[in-house]
C-alpha cells in the first residue's frame, strides 16, 4: 500500500537494511518453532512457578521478556511469553489473585515486550530507523536504555497498583 501510495519507493527500497529484517524474520520463525515442537511447555512444566511468590513470577517474567524483545522482534516475545505464562498462571491463580490474576501477569509481559527498543532488531521500526543511516546504533542503545527503564518502572507500578485495587 505505500508503495502504491507513493510513500516508499523502489529506491527506498533497495536502502533498507534487509539483514535486519531477516533477523526479524528469524525470530518470528524461533518463537514459532518453540511453540509448535512443545519445547515452551516442555520448559513450563519443569519450573514448579506455584512454589514461587507471585511478585516475583510477575516482575521476573516482565524483566525476563524485556531482555528477549531487546534481542528479538516484540511481537515473537510476546507470542512465545504469552501462552507460556499463562499455564504457569493457570497453576498459580490463587497465589495471583491479591494482585489482579492472571490477566496481571499477562499484562506485564505485554508491557515489558513493548518498551524493549536498544536493539535494530527489537521492532521493525527500529530497523527502520537503523537502515536510513541518521541514528547510530550507540545512541538508540542509550535512548532505548533509559525508555526501557522509565516504561518498566511507570509499567509495574500502574500494573500491580490496578491489581492490588481489583480493577483488573
Amino acid at each position: 500500500v505505500l508503495c502504491m501510495a507513493g510513500i516508499i519507493t523502489k529506491r527506498d527500497l533497495e536502502q533498507l537494511s534487509w539483514s535486519i529484517l531477516w533477523m526479524i524474520a528469524g525470530a518470528f520463525a524461533l518463537g514459532v518453532a518453540m511453540q509448535q515442537s512443545g519445547l515452551a511447555t516442555h520448559l513450563i512444566q519443569s519450573v514448579p512457578f506455584d512454589t514461587w511468590s507471585p511478585l516475583v513470577v510477575i516482575i521476573g517474567s516482565g524483566l525476563l521478556c524485556y531482555l528477549m524483545a531487546n534481542f528479538i522482534s516484540h511481537t515473537a516475545t510476546a507470542a512465545l511469553f504469552i501462552p507460556i505464562l499463562a499455564i504457569a498462571g493457570s497453576s498459580m491463580t490463587d497465589q495471583l489473585a491479591p494482585f489482579g490474576g492472571v490477566s496481571t501477569l499477562l499484562i506485564g509481559v505485554a508491557i515489558c515486550s513493548s518498551v524493549a527498543m536498544i536493539l535494530p532488531i527489537s521492532t521493525p521500526p527500529n530497523a527502520l530507523a537503523d537502515a536510513t543511516g541518521f541514528i547510530q546504533q550507540k545512541y538508540m542503545v542509550k535512548t532505548g536504555l533509559i525508555m526501557g527503564l522509565v516504561g518498566l518502572l511507570l509499567g509495574y507500578l500502574v500494573l500491580i497498583l490496578c491489581g492490588v485495587n481489583g480493577i483488573f
